[in-house]
This record gives structure tokens, C-alpha cells and sequence, in this order.
């Protein structure tokens, strides 16, 4: 834990003069709920402290090792609470840069990209317009520059190379070697962004250490802006978003529906929560408490906060640089052993297992809860309302059934992913939509806030599940790159009768006669420029998918004016796929939270369908017998990229890159209460959305 060690001296460094408010466009949507919030949030006049103090949260009985020892054998002998940043940055800056295995990483990278990447074009777009703040990347030349530059230590270069891909913004796309993953770093603070009073402060959610700092405003951070300080580190380090309003989301902490749980509990931020090796070893805060009972007295302090060091579950005992290596970073076998016993099994041909096939429809990042050898400082369990919102009605293995105390008439249904068991998840919706439509629900509002994604197939199962229909799918137009790699993969693959990829020509059908293909269309391919560089793509097609007509006769299917759909904008991939269509396509009205305040915010990010990995590539090639293009990488980790980019009807620009789609219609702020207790934003929907009588205003 942290240990408190108050100092005299003082930064001057630190001002609040001249941070930046940015003012909330106030609507009736939300009034009623600012107002409950500024009782919470306002601050009381009082007296002021007359001397701001520093105080030093550091961690206890820490020793620094001798510098003359190998960091990483220093390293190695330690545990909870003795790790130290500086320990573990001196271990990953021991491990020396080797020119030959870097120069295999940048070329694999490099064909990865340019033969397999979808948006290799796209994504060197100018000038997007909002709610996209995304930067045009050209991955390939941003290699190129890595490999000119000369490094010195291993993991600065793999470091660059996890930025350059993160700046793509598409969480579909990553460049992850496990070796600098395996410690998590944590902040004694919860941070989130709540407006109140028309104005949007960082504030403490909650404090994980021994002193009472919930709801003081943190002014600055390192001395800039707090708001702007977090901003800045997640816009370079997370890729969930093309929108820095959903990118601010996931900095912040915010509640989540645990799926065992059946409940909502608290997610730390990526900002205060990294498995990335933080820049500096400690954060400087500059924060401002309101008087309370507990103290009387207004309290301006600044405060150097060290992080602290867990080993995740990840992680495997070393001794010293060589086994941190062999033991945290290498493939079992490496590489260059072309008598790997695993490679030559993968050489014979054989079917796809089921679970691959799934494995090829999914496309999901939800962010795994990081657990730890050690457990983290307890997190307070939040309070519960006196008064319940809503009631349980069903619960599944994952999607929950609410129904609203004071509007009956308007259930909510929480789908946190769309990574589930299809076949059971059926079953689930069914039982769940029947009892609430027995209940009297008549409207529903569908909850997907950090839904990351998951199974193609659910997507388009829940559009079907709102909007059945005989005759018609939500499957998506679709097209994939048709480089010389690609062209010869699904060639040999659609001669195999022994092994189907995903890139057999049989798994798509032709839009036009809804038929599966029997022939190679990656060769009818269309040369195309929709940016800057004229590429090789497949004709338009369809995955296929059985037809979902989920016809129930329940009040709100087939009705638009019935069904609300609501994010935190990281609703990703399948997630997005599914919200897209019930947006843009059948025109139900959507909800965005969080972000920034007065900018309009993204419904859903990255949904394009599917994403494939270097090891699933190799496994191909293996399977069919041919030398692959691309070489297994001696770290193990996630090397992927996006394969496949979808269309809305009547579009030239896929979906990724169309911004007027992603747009909210509207936009809910976070205030103290909603932060701790979300449930209240279904009531301020369905209060909006409905009246009493559960009917819109257009009914």
C-alpha cells in the first residue's frame, strides 16, 4: 500500500491558474439530472488552507539494488509490495537490441500490413470529420521509419512499434508482444470526468489509499491540465477509437455490468490501471478538496504519487535477463527450430475444428480484467440505491432483463458482449424478451456501454431478434484486400478438401444470387484508390449467414419508436456492427455517455467484422503445405490486423471511415451520481424517450 510521507517543500511548477473548462451544452434531456448531481458536486464556501501542502505516496521498504547486478536478477527476487517501477524499467532496458530479430519483426510486420491490412489505404485519410479527431497513418512508411532509426534497447523498439500500430486507432489492429506485459501498474486514485455547474473537471472517484481525497477536483497532472493531461496519454496509447471522446472514456474509470455478478462494479481507468511501463515512475497531482464534515477546512494539495507494481497471472518465474527471456517473451519452441514438433503436425492437412471456425467470426477486444499473483487494494463496493431504478426480470449466462420501477412499461436489456454461446444466448433471449413482455414492458432499451464485441453471428442475431424478417439479413457488403498472397492462399485452400480457411472462397456467397461461391473470386479482384494508393480488393460479397427471423409478436419488434439503443462509444466490432444497423438502417434512436463535454460523441467504434492474426495465417499456410510469406515472431503476443470492410447500402466509403454514421443522437454527460450509479441513466432515457403512458411523442 501507499505510506504517507508529508514534505515541506513545494512545487512551483504546479499552477491551477489557466486550466481548461470547457462549458456543457445543457437540454432538457439531461437538466433534472444536473441538478440532482450539483448537490453532490457543488463546492462550499469556507475557509482556505493557508499553505498548500505536498504530500508523497510512496511505497514502504523499498530497496534499490546495486547498479552493478543484472536488473533483471535483481528483479527476479522480489514480490508485492517490493517491485518498484524503477526495478522493472531497468530489467526491460538490460535486454540488449538484436538488429537480425528486429529486422524479421519489421518484415513480417510489413507484409502483414501491406498484403492483409483492409484499410492500408483508408486509413491514411485526410482531415475526418467529427466526431472522428483521428490522424491520417501511413503504416507502411511508419515502418520504414523504425527500421532507420538506431535503438539501443530491445524494448524502446518494440515499444515504437506498439505506438505506430495504436495510432491507427482500430483495436482491430495490434502490435502486442506479451514480454513487457506481464506487470500491472496502478495508481492509488479512480478518476472521472463529471460535469457539474455547465463545467467538465477531473475528479477522484474513489481513493484506493489511506487518505480521504473522493470528489476533490484534480487541477493538474505533470503540471498540464488534468482533462488535457489524460487526453494526451490515452490519444497515443489506446486504439479503441477514432473519437478522443470515447478514447477519454476508456482513460477514466466507469461502471461495468459484471456478467457473474449479475452487477455493476467498478473498472479501473486506463490511465491509473497500465500494463504499459508508465513513462515516469511517479504522477504529480495537483488537486482541490471542498470543505466536508470530515474536514472543515478547504484542502489545496499536491501530491507525488508512485505506482505500484503487480506481477499478473502472466507471468512466469526468471532468475536473470537470459530466463526472463526464455520464460516471459519467447515462444515455447523458438522459431528457427524447424524441428518444432507442433509445426510439423500443423503441416498435414486436416479440417478446421469448430472451434476455429467460431474463432474466425469472432471479432472481439474486450479488455480482460487484469488479475494479479498478488490481490490489488480492495475497491470499495459502490452504495445502492435506497430506492431501486429497476427490477431483475431474467438473467443469463451473460445478458440481464431489467424492467424500470417508475415506467413499467420500459424494460432494459444489458448485453455487455457480444462473446457468448450462440446456441445458448438463443435460448436466453427468448425466455428474457418473453417474461418482459409478460411483465407489460412494451419499449425496451437495449444497454451495450463497453460492449467490446464478440461473434459476428450475434450481431446480426440481435438486429434480427428487434426487426425479423423472412426475406432479408443484416449481413453487410463486404470486400477483402486480393494481394498476390492472398490470391494463392484461398487458391490452394479452395482445392483442399481437407482444410478450410477463412479465406476458402466458400465461406462468402455472391450478393447478387445469395449463392455460396464454388470458384476463387479473390481473382475477379478490382483495382481501387480511395485515398492515396491504388490496391488490389475482391468484388463485393457476403459472409454467410443463416437467416435469423425471430419472430415473437412482442410490442416492440418491427417498431423503431419502441427500441433505444445506448453506448459509452466503445461499443466495438460486433457490438458496432449490430448498432449500426438498428441506427442507420431501421432508425432507432441512440444514446452516447460520457466523453467530452459540449462534443458530439461516436454510437460504436471499429466495426468491421473480422480480424485475423499472424499465428492463424501461419497455421494456414502450414495446414496447406507452402512456405508462408510471413515468419513466426520469436516473442509470443498479438500481431493482427483487420481483413474484411463493410458498406452501408449506398455507400462507397466503408463503414470505418464514414463518420456521419457513428454519431449519437443524443449525448448524456456524466455527473456524481451517474458515475456511481448507472442504472439512473435508463430512467433519464426512458423519461425522455416516453411518457407515462410509454408512448412517444411522434405515437
Amino acid at each position: 500500500m501507499w505510506a504517507k510521507e508529508r514534505t515541506l517543500s513545494r512545487s512551483a511548477a504546479h499552477s491551477g491558474h489557466g486550466r481548461l473548462f470547457r462549458p456543457v451544452i445543457a437540454t432538457s434531456l439531461f437538466l433534472a439530472l444536473t441538478l440532482v448531481g450539483n448537490g453532490l458536486g457543488k463546492y462550499a464556501t469556507g475557509l482556505v488552507s493557508a499553505v498548500p501542502v505536498v504530500d508523497h505516496l510512496k511505497r514502504q521498504d523499498t530497496h534499490e539494488p546495486p547498479l552493478a547486478q543484472d536488473p533483471c536478477a535483481v528483479l527476479a527476487k522480489l514480490d508485492e509490495p517490493n517491485i518498484t517501477y524503477s526495478h522493472v524499467k531497468r530489467c526491460y532496458e538490460n535486454i540488449p537490441y538484436n538488429e537480425t530479430e528486429a529486422n524479421i519483426v519489421l518484415s513480417t510486420m510489413h507484409t502483414l500490413f501491406r498484403d492483409y491490412f483492409i484499410f492500408l489505404d483508408m486509413s491514411t485519410t485526410p482531415n475526418l470529420p467529427k466526431p472522428f479527431t483521428s490522424p491520417p497513418v501511413d503504416i507502411l512508411r511508419g515502418l520504414d521509419r523504425i527500421s532507420k532509426q538506431e535503438y539501443h534497447g530491445d524494448f524502446r523498439f518494440h515499444t515504437d512499434l506498439d505506438i505506430l500500430v495504436s495510432s491507427l486507432n482500430d483495436a482491430h489492429a495490434n502490435y502486442i508482444p506479451f514480454c513487457y506485459r506481464h506487470y500491472l501498474y496502478v495508481q492509488p486514485f479512480e478518476l472521472y470526468a463529471p460535469v457539474v455547474n455547465g463545467k467538465q473537471t477531473v475528479r477522484i472517484l474513489q481513493d484506493k489509499g489511506t487518505s480521504d481525497f473522493e470528489e476533490c477536483e484534480v487541477l493538474t497532472i505533470d503540471g498540464i491540465d488534468a482533462l488535457e493531461a489524460i487526453q494526451n496519454y490515452i490519444d497515443v496509447h489506446s486504439a479503441v477509437s477514432k473519437d478522443r471522446g470515447v478514447r477519454l472514456n476508456k482513460a477514466l474509470s466507469q461502471l461495468t455490468y459484471d456478467t457473474a455478478e449479475k452487477a455493476y462494479s467498478l473498472n479501473p481507468g486506463l490511465f491509473t490501471s497500465r500494463t504499459k511501463l508508465p513513462e515516469r515512475e511517479s504522477v504529480n497531482y495537483h488537486i482541490l478538496c471542498p470543505p466536508s464534515e470530515t474536514h472543515p477546512l478547504e484542502r489545496d494539495r499536491y501530491i507525488n504519487a508512485d505506482w505500484q507494481v503487480y506481477r499478473l497471472v502472466s507471468w512466469n518465474d526468471f532468475t536473470d535477463t537470459e530466463s526472463f527471456l526464455t520464460q516471459n517473451c519467447y515462444h515455447e519452441t523458438d522459431p528457427k527450430d524447424t524441428k518444432d514438433p507442433k509445426l510439423i503436425e500443423s503441416s498435414s492437412k486436416r479440417p478446421m475444428s469448430e472451434s476455429r471456425r467460431l474463432e474466425t467470426l469472432q471479432a472481439a477486444i474486450d479488455p480482460p480484467r487484469h488479475n494479479t499473483i498478488r490481490p490489488l487494494p480492495a475497491v470499495k463496493k459502490r452504495q445502492l440505491l435506497e430506492n431501486p431504478v429497476a427490477n431483475l426480470i431474467y438473467n443469463g449466462s451473460s445478458t440481464a432483463f431489467y424492467q424500470l420501477v417508475k415506467q413499467p412499461k420500459v424494460g432494459v436489456v444489458v448485453i455487455p458482449t457480444h462473446s457468448v454461446n450462440l446456441e445458448v444466448e438463443t435460448s436466453v433471449m427468448e425466455a428474457g424478451f418473453d417474461l418482459l413482455s409478460k411483465a407489460g414492458v412494451e419499449n425496451v432499451i437495449l444497454d451495450l456501454t463497453a460492449n467490446g464485441g464478440g461473434y459476428v453471428n450475434f450481431a446480426y442475431d440481435l438486429v434480427d431478434w428487434m426487426f425479423p424478417s423472412d426475406i432479408k439479413t443484416s449481413v453487410y457488403l463486404s470486400d477483402l484486400r486480393a494481394s498476390m498472397s492472398v490470391k494463392a492462399l484461398a487458391q490452394l485452400d479452395l482445392a483442399s478438401e481437407e482444410y478450410a480457411s477463412y479465406f476458402n472462397p466458400s465461406s462468402f456467397s455472391d450478393p447478387a444470387t445469395g449463392k455460396d461461391y464454388d470458384v476463387n473470386f479473390f481473382l475477379q479482384d478490382r483495382l481501387v484508390k480511395r485515398a492515396h494508393r491504388r490496391l488490389d480488393y475482391t468484388p463485393m460479397v457476403i459472409m454467410n449467414h443463416k437467416l435469423g427471423a425471430f419472430g415473437m409478436d412482442m410490442p416492440w419488434q418491427q417498431e423503431a419508436q419502441r427500441i433505444v439503443v445506448m453506448t459509452d462509444g466503445a461499443c466495438g466490432s460486433a457490438c458496432g456492427m449490430s448498432l449500426n444497423r438498428l441506427k442507420n438502417n431501421h432508425g432507432v434512436k441512440s444514446y452516447a455517455i460520457g466523453g467530452r463535454a459540449g462534443e458530439d460523441l461516436s454510437l460504436f467504434s471499429f466495426p468491421g467484422a473480422s480480424v485475423y492474426g499472424l499465428d492463424a495465417l501461419l497455421e494456414d499456410f502450414e495446414a496447406l503445405g507452402v512456405d508462408p510469406p510471413l515468419k513466426q515472431l520469436r516473442y509470443k503476443g498479438v500481431y493482427r490486423v483487420p481483413i474484411l470492410e463493410f458498406f452501408q447500402e449506398g455507400e462507397t466509403v466503408p463503414i470505418e471511415y464514414n463518420p456521419k454514421l457513428f454519431k449519437a443522437d443524443y449525448h448524456l454527460d456524466y455527473t456524481p451520481i451517474t458515475a456511481r450509479h448507472h442504472e439512473i441513466f435508463w430512467e433519464v432515457i426512458a423519461n425522455n424517450h416516453w411518457n407515462q403512458d410509454g408512448q412517444t411523442d411522434d405515437q
